[in-house]
């Protein structure tokens, strides 16, 4: 996975010099790429041509009729015209030299119609001939946040990351974007590619496999156009990086949905699942289960081999419910061995508490010198690989009544985004998270924050407590069954490669 590659032939597609929009709309509340690129600052590193023939001046910038009239060769060209329009179009981005021609248009394959099946297909012939790549049709393009590209008019984090996303839908590609980046996930590329009917899954696979920005890879598909491509691409990126595939279409209601959003044919579920588990690919179901394994390749559960947990909360119920979650997803609840038992019981009351695995550790969860002596204790534990510990905003509890050392859950926030940089201020959290982070390196061992239920708190600061957790190599999960299904597929997916 340290490999070096070479510049991949398909890299100026995610570094353009300039972005023409065609087909840019007067309505300022149509939004749309030409407000994306702006809201991004694309205007402010390179240079975009906004093109309708309708208008001269949109946002101060100037319109042109046709990109014939764009002063300077393209690079990069946004098609938001109708169907019909586009084999004008493709002879206008011959002239002017375009290198990618991104189809936001859609009304092709995917109509089931013959005659715009043709349209496609003669659209297909027309770029191949003049060496253009298309994106799409039917699919939102790129997120590239290095070049300051976004197709989202709500401008995404700044940041580039390490995810690389190839999603078949532009409404979930969005979605993993903001989902993901609201756990403090940022990304080298973000592509949507709609109908691939000539850049597909399998080229921005073998890319993001080649691409040195990228370590991880996540990838919505709902159809395969050249099943043989796609299985050397697929293998090939799942051989040097960690590759995540959420599969749509895997029943009969999502096969036939699958095929009138994208046009694409499903293919057999099982022989897909087959496929993946031969090649080390990592599926999931969702975009929380997709996100649920990032955050474990990121922090501390990276290389967990074994399924041994150590489950630490206080309060009987979240003890019971958890061991639960952790018991049904095929992860294990070792006993405590005596001696180490002996020894929890010289610093843990009998009322009220319990030292079996799961342990209830009661008031003594919330005073950090007790915590250390707990799970410094419980790694003499035979059978231990991981710990979880239970963590939950608290509306009781007061940093102003609290003494040094004491976890106290509720601390001062001040919001500013959901991407902010110092959103919200919490002393307790940062004590819990720096008290985990030092015992981890010490006992050489993960321990998994587990949120309960939001008692006290909104969701803008539970994602701010996952990203501290993230950048501080602290696995932060929203459930116990969340925290389980991630660990027990991170391990499969170890004994697998």
């Amino acid at each position: 996975m340290k490999k070096k590659y070479n510049k991949h032939p398909l890299d100026f597609i995610f570094h353009p010099k300039n972005i023409a929009v065609v087909g840019v709309s007067s309505n300022e509340n149509d939004g749309g790429h030409f407000k994306a690129l702006l809201n991004s600052g694309f205007d402010k590193k390179h240079t975009i041509y906004p093109v309708n023939p309708k208008m001269t001046k949109i946002n101060n910038f100037t319109c042109y009729p046709s990109i014939l009239e764009c002063p300077t060769d393209v690079d990069y060209v946004i098609s938001r015209l109708p169907a019909p329009l586009v084999p004008e179009l493709v002879k206008q981005c011959i002239e002017k030299n375009v290198k990618t021609l991104h189809l936001f248009t859609a009304g092709f394959n995917e109509t089931g119609d013959k005659n715009r099946e043709k349209l496609g297909e003669e659209v297909l012939n027309m770029t191949k001939k003049a060496g253009i790549r298309v994106i799409g049709p039917n699919c939102m393009g790129l997120y590239v946040p290095g070049e300051q590209i976004s197709f989202t008019e709500e401008a995404p984090p700044e940041e580039s990351g390490d995810v690389f996303v190839a999603s078949q839908s532009g409404v979930l590609a969005a979605e993993f974007i903001f989902r993901l980046a609201s756990r403090g996930i940022r990304f080298s590329k973000v592509v949507s590619f709609g109908n691939g009917a000539d850049l597909s899954v399998s080229d921005f696979l073998e890319y993001a496999a080649n691409d040195n920005e990228t370590k991880y890879v996540l990838s919505y598909i709902e159809g395969i156009n050249n099943g043989k491509a796609f299985l050397k691409s697929l293998k090939k990126c799942a051989s040097v990086k960690p590759t995540i595939i959420i599969k749509g279409g895997q029943t009969e209601e999502g096969a036939r949905a699958a095929s009138s959003h994208t046009g694409s044919l499903a293919g057999s579920a099982g022989v897909f699942e087959s496929l993946c588990k031969q090649f080390g690919v990592i599926l999931v179901d969702s975009i929380e289960e997709a996100q649920d394994i990032i955050i474990a390749m990121k922090t501390s559960l990276a290389n967990i081999k074994n399924n041994n947990v150590i489950s630490i909360s206080s309060g009987g119920g979240n003890s019971v419910l958890s061991s639960d979650a952790i018991s049904r997803s095929g992860l294990v609840l070792p006993m405590i061995n005596k001696a180490v038992q002996e020894e929890l019981r010289s610093f843990i009351p009998m009322a009220g508490t319990s030292i079996y695995n799961p342990i209830d550790f009661g008031v003594g969860a919330n005073q950090v010198n007790l915590l250390k002596k707990l799970f410094r204790t419980l790694s003499k534990n035979k059978k231990v690989n991981c710990f979880f510990y239970s963590y939950g905003l608290m509306p009781w509890m007061d940093n102003k009544n609290t003494k040094a050392n004491t976890l106290s859950s509720v601390g001062k926030f001040n919001i500013r985004n959901i991407f902010g940089k110092e959103q919200f201020k919490n002393e307790s959290f940062d004590l819990l998270l720096s008290t985990f982070k030092s015992l981890q390196k010490t006992l050489k061992l993960p321990i998994v924050i587990v949120h309960r239920s939001r008692i006290q708190g909104s969701l803008d600061e539970v994602n701010h407590l996952a990203c501290l957790a993230l950048e501080n190599g602290v696995p932060f999960f929203d459930s116990s069954e969340r925290a389980s299904k991630a660990i027990t597929k991170i391990i499969k997916w170890q004994k697998a490669r």
